[in-house]
Order: structure tokens, then sequence, then C-alpha cells
């Protein structure tokens, strides 16, 4: 079974439930669900059109606003960013503008603006998003090509439990997450972009740095 992160074809089963089986990959250390096994683009979007966060949330307001919170500290002065993955609503560059800085917002259903490409970024933020690519070499790579020097790359996930933790883990449940890292993946990560990292900021948040 091939890593999506590495490459590497010494993957072991690491557990399986009803729906799908979960390999570890003897590389790199990532988690992941077999390439073949994810579901459709369109069904996806289904997905996330059933539970996507409201801009009048409060909840999901504080959420993203605690993130925004613990980001800040990291940035020089009027920087430009971009939320990549946002989901329908740009609430999270908002907070980052109202303090003085330039963010681009981009999900590839909801705001597919591909110009983002053509442009270069002082930060990029990915919440909850990197457990969702279906080729993470390839996007993370591409994410670090568009930073400019001393760029930042935030990533908020979830670490992986220990493998007795595993089966009972509840980030797993959501079928449109498709890899877990750990510090050893993470580690690699950063090498795979020419990048240091990670430094865990925040709550579930890490930082990578050029």
């Amino acid at each position: 079974m091939t890593c999506p992160l590495c490459q590497h074809q010494s993957s072991t089963i690491f557990d399986q439930d009803k729906i799908r089986s979960y390999y570890l990959c003897g590389n790199c250390e990532l988690v992941f669900v077999p390439r073949e096994a994810l579901i459709s683009p369109t069904e996806e979007k289904k997905r996330y059109d059933s539970h996507q966060n409201s801009d009048q949330d409060p909840g999901y307001h504080h959420y993203l606003q605690n993130i925004s919170q613990e980001v800040l500290p990291h940035l020089l002065k009027s920087e430009r960013g971009l939320d990549f993955g946002c989901g329908a609503t740009k609430i999270l560059g908002s907070f980052f503008e109202q303090r003085g800085h330039s963010v681009d917002s981009f999900d590839l259903y909801y705001h597919p603006d591909q110009s983002i490409w053509d442009k270069k970024y002082d930060f990029i933020i990915l919440s909850e998003v990197i457990e969702h690519l279906g080729e993470p070499e390839t996007v993370m790579k591409r994410l670090s090509s568009i930073l400019n020097p001393a760029g930042k790359i935030f990533i908020k996930t979830k670490m992986y439990p220990q493998k007795s933790q595993f089966p009972n883990w509840f980030y797993k449940r959501d079928i449109t997450h498709v890899q877990f890292f750990n510090q050893k993946s993470f580690e690699f990560l950063a090498q795979l972009m020419k990048m240091t990292g990670p430094e865990k900021i925040g709550d579930d948040l890490f930082l990578f740095k050029e």
C-alpha cells in the first residue's frame, strides 16, 4: 500500500472498521485510508453541505477567533495570508483583516479561485483541512511554493492516538478524514516542504517555518 505523503510502500494495516481500513506507513508513520477507498468529490461536497458551519453561529465564530488569537502573535505587521480550505464562509480571514492583514480565502468547493497559485503569501493557514486532502504530498509542496521567504504555514489538526485507542477515536469517524499525523509524519512533512517544524503553538495547532 503506497503512502500518500512519502510514497513508500512499506505500509501495514493499523485498524479496520465496518466502513474502511487504515494503514500505517512504515517510513513516515502517517496513518491513512487507501486512496481507492475515498468517496467521490460529489459525495464529499454533499457531506460538507449537510454540516456546513454557519457564519451566524456564535460558537463557530468563537472557535475561529481562538485560532486567530493563537496565530496572530507569530505574524509581523500587515502580512499577506491565505486561508486554504476555508469552507463556505470567510470568517477566519476576516479576523486577520481586522488586525491589519490581507487574507485570501480558498476552498475547492465553495471558493475555488485558482488565482491563489499565481500569488505569494507570508502565511498560509489550514484549519482542519490537511486530514481531508486526497493528495497531501502534491498539495503541501504546492502551497509551500507560494510562500514568500521566511513564510509560515499553520496547520490545525488532531494527532492520532496510540493504536489501542484508535478504534474508538472520534476523529477518524468522519469519512472525509483520510489521513492522520503524528510527530514523525509532521517532521517528514516539514522536510517535504523544506521548512522547520512542527512547533506546537496552540490547541492542535502547529507552525512550520521557512
